[in-house]
Parts: structure tokens; C-alpha cells; sequence
């Protein structure tokens, strides 16, 4: 089940100015934020490409040379390969950019927060009338001893991108002025979980007010309070 893209309802209908709805939105606003939209925080601006739920996630292992096909390497190993989801769980994918449009280097946040970054990325799932804890969940490792690790590329419309915190490579925790980068975050949830209760947090500094952007990962008018 793909997560709404607001992009794609505008093209549906038609004559309706995309500035005003997708563009570029200062988060301190409080505007509320959908996949294909950018929040800016402190010159650095972040945009939601994708995000959807996925029962499995297929992704090119790093250093293969598949393109997403089928296709297998000399050694006899697949270039691609399917994760299932575990029993009674589900995944979220979700691709974000991060670009600094500005002079000078910035600070970026990172998955899960590390002691050198800028904040953090999470996703807030939102409690229910039966379960009304909210819960902040951390990226799904790439590597490590947890039950289930995820590495590789991720392709998505075409386009291939590595998980996040290897596609910061050497920026690590700050991105030089005028670079981009785009990497893909995979959370793991329960499977009765919508989309409605789920928003993709960007938070630069947990301590002040309007240093995050946040998208929403249902349609407009759906998310539970």
C-alpha cells in the first residue's frame, strides 16, 4: 500500500498551483507536511520523496551490479534480494533528501540520532483508544545483532538510493554548502498499524521550538490525534 503523495492528487485535479500546496514551507509555521513536500530548518532544506507501508522490501545488496531485475552475478548471487516482514509486522519505507542550499556547512539530523549529529529522524506512531502510548520508533539497523538488519539500495521511480546514514558517507553529521544527498529509511511496525497514525519527524534540536519538519504519512484529514 503506497502512503499518499500529495503531488500526484494535484496533477490528478488539475490547474491547482503546486507552489502553494508542495513547495518548499518554513517548519516553524506549523504547516502540516506530506511526502513530495520540503520543510526548511535553518537553511536546510528536507524533503519526504517516498514513503510507503511494504510487507517486504527488495534492495540491491551493496556492491552488486543489479539494476533491480532478476538478473544473478557471476559468483552465482542474486543482485537483488526480498526481506519478508516478520510475522504480525509490517515495514515503512521512506526516501529523504537533504539539501544545503546555503554558504556554509550545516548540521544534519540522522536516523535514530548519534552523538555527533544535528538531531535526529524517527517515526512517531501515534497511540490508539485501546493503546494510547505514542512511541518514537528508530530506523530498522543496518547492521548488528539486532533480530532483523537491512542493508543495501533501495530503488524507488527509477531512481536507486543507499540507506541514509551510508549515503551521508563522508558528510557524516554535516553537509557542505550547496550539497544534496537522498538516502532511504526503513522502520519496522506492527502490522495492524495505518498510515494515518504514522508521521516521518525531522527534529534538529529536540530542546527549541520550530526546529523540526514533520510529515504527515496519511492523506490530508486522516491523521488520529
Amino acid at each position: 500500500m503506497t502512503i499518499y503523495d500529495r503531488r500526484s492528487l494535484l496533477a490528478a485535479l488539475g490547474g491547482v498551483a503546486t507552489a502553494t500546496l508542495a513547495g518548499c514551507s518554513d517548519s516553524s509555521e506549523s504547516e502540516t507536511l506530506y511526502a513530495g513536500d520540503t520543510g526548511t530548518v535553518d537553511g536546510l532544506d528536507m524533503t519526504l520523496l517516498a514513503g510507503s507501508l511494504q510487507s517486504s522490501v527488495t534492495v540491491t545488496p551493496r556492491g552488486a551490479s543489479g539494476d533491480g531485475g532478476t538478473e544473478t552475478a557471476t559468483e552465482g548471487t542474486p543482485t537483488t534480494r526480498t526481506i519478508e516482514s516478520r510475522e504480525g509486522r509490517q515495514f515503512v519505507v521512506t526516501v529523504l533528501e537533504l539539501s544545503n542550499g546555503t554558504d556554509e556547512p550545516l548540521g544534519v539530523p540522522m536516523p535514530g540520532g548519534t552523538v555527533i549529529s544535528e538531531g535526529e529522524i524517527y517515526l512517531h506512531q501515534r497511540g490508539t483508544e485501546s493503546d494510547p502510548a505514542d512511541e518514537n520508533l528508530t530506523q530498522v539497523p543496518v547492521e548488528g545483532d539486532a533480530p532483523l538488519t537491512v542493508d543495501g539500495r533501495y530503488t524507488h521511480d527509477g531512481t536507486t538510493y543507499d540507506r541514509l546514514t551510508l549515503a551521508l558517507g563522508a558528510y557524516q553529521a554535516e553537509l557542505p554548502a550547496g550539497e544534496s544527498v537522498a538516502g532511504w529509511i526503513l522502520y519496522d511496525i506492527g502490522a495492524e498499524v495505518t498510515a494515518d497514525r504514522l508521521k516521518l519527524v525531522a527534529d534538529l534540536d529536540p530542546q527549541a521550538i520550530g526546529k523540526r519538519a514533520e510529515w504527515e504519512l496519511g492523506a490530508p484529514g486522516t491523521a488520529t490525534e
